[in-house]
């Protein structure tokens, strides 16, 4: 049986949502079984077989130490109902330290109890573990009780560099765009008249996603727009600003429609379209499908060696990509599809190359395809083997 950890199911944003039916579908399996915390709402139509079980976000929070234990309890109350059921395999494709502590315990008290495949998103994680932690957790993988994984090369070469630790690039889960799917948008895009392109900011308004660099890229786009000869327009997607203050809320969207104001070349004005924060994926792929190309212009001390939801779908769209130099998942940008921005203000001229050339990189936006699709079948082999 295949046990499946899945804490934040009823979190909007992100892809823990998505991640159980990538599962499902890549491993073929019939015996999953999914474990998730115990206030949780959410109801999985396609998988019946859920328990909400775990621990709370907010207990953890609050009582580290105990929630620990809880779901140590829990896990192996889980282990002995499933005792006629030999190598048992779990899998946590989202793990926090708080994943990590509970497995080194609970194999720490009992190693043949099952096996872990832990996947790591981010360092953050395998940091906020303390040195005797990581020894242990050492012990545990150099055992084969415990395996991470991650879905970017780069982390798995930075944990190897920073903590000797080996984790193996298997875990890389189609998010909302379907890899199956054949059907891409290039040549509806390239009969669009080349005088208007669409260029989308998609996923959630954060801060470390790059929400903020916005009024500067679009200021950037439109001093570069009024010095060209021939009119050229642009139509700008993205999610509705969202902050907890109000008057940051106002003084973000006063930058915004000042940065689209066009008082030199008012025909040129950047035509700014509002997405819902929350669209339905039909919606969603409907959206990114209907792009010239995707920003992604994300913080790098946040996002280096991670990987992203966006990158996935927009790579499976087929869609060429601007993004910040040195975040993860460059193994699927570097085949002429993107172009990578030093900083803030070099978005903007990297939007303008690629719009002037926009056809050289929307025909090499299949080879990307491809080797991010071979990255889903090894992926897809690795959980019909556990």
């Amino acid at each position: 049986m295949l046990t499946i950890i899945e804490k934040y199911l009823d979190q909007v944003e992100g892809h823990h949502h998505t991640q159980i039916k990538a599962i499902e579908s890549l491993s073929q399996r019939s015996d999953i079984k999914v474990l998730t915390a115990k206030n949780s709402g959410m109801v999985l139509q396609k998988i019946s077989n859920i328990d909400c079980i775990l621990s709370t976000r907010e207990d953890r929070h609050k009582y580290p130490n105990n929630t620990i234990e809880h779901d140590i309890a829990v896990l192996e109350k889980n282990f002995r109902e499933q005792k006629s059921f030999r190598n048992t395999s779990i899998l946590i494709p989202s793990a926090e330290e708080h994943d990590f502590r509970v497995c080194i315990r609970l194999l720490t008290r009992n190693p043949n109890i099952a096996k872990f495949s832990l996947r790591v998103l981010n360092c953050r994680v395998i940091d906020s573990l303390s040195d005797a932690e990581r020894r242990e957790l050492t012990k545990c993988v150099q055992a084969g009780t415990i395996t991470i994984l991650t879905e970017t090369i780069s982390l798995s070469e930075l944990l190897k560099i920073k903590y000797n630790l080996i984790a193996k690039n298997l875990l890389l889960l189609p998010c909302t765009v379907n890899a199956s799917d054949t059907k891409n948008s290039r040549a509806h895009s390239m009969k669009n008249p080349r005088a208007h392109f669409k260029v989308g900011y998609l996923g959630g308004f954060r801060k470390e996603k790059g929400a903020e660099k916005l009024p500067i890229i679009l200021t950037g786009l439109k001093k570069i727009l009024n010095a060209y000869e021939d009119k050229v327009s642009i139509e700008f997607i993205m999610p509705k600003a969202r902050f907890k203050s109000k008057l940051k809320l106002f003084i973000y969207n006063f930058r915004l429609i000042r940065s689209l104001r066009n008082s030199v070349k008012a025909d040129r004005q950047i035509k700014l379209t509002y997405l819902e924060n929350d669209l339905s994926p039909d919606l969603f792929v409907e959206t990114i499908r209907s792009l010239d190309l995707l920003l992604i212009p994300y913080n790098l001390e946040k996002y280096h060696a991670r990987g992203s939801g966006i990158i996935i779908d927009g790579v499976l769209a087929e869609k060429p990509i601007v993004y910040t130099q040195g975040i993860g998942m460059n193994e699927f940008l570097s085949f002429g599809n993107s172009e990578a921005a030093l900083n803030v203000k070099d978005f903007a001229p990297k939007i303008i190359k690629m719009i002037r050339n926009l056809a050289e990189y929307q025909s090499n936006t299949a080879k990307a395809r491809k080797a991010l699709c071979a990255e889903i079948k090894r992926t897809s082999d690795f959980l019909r083997g556990i």
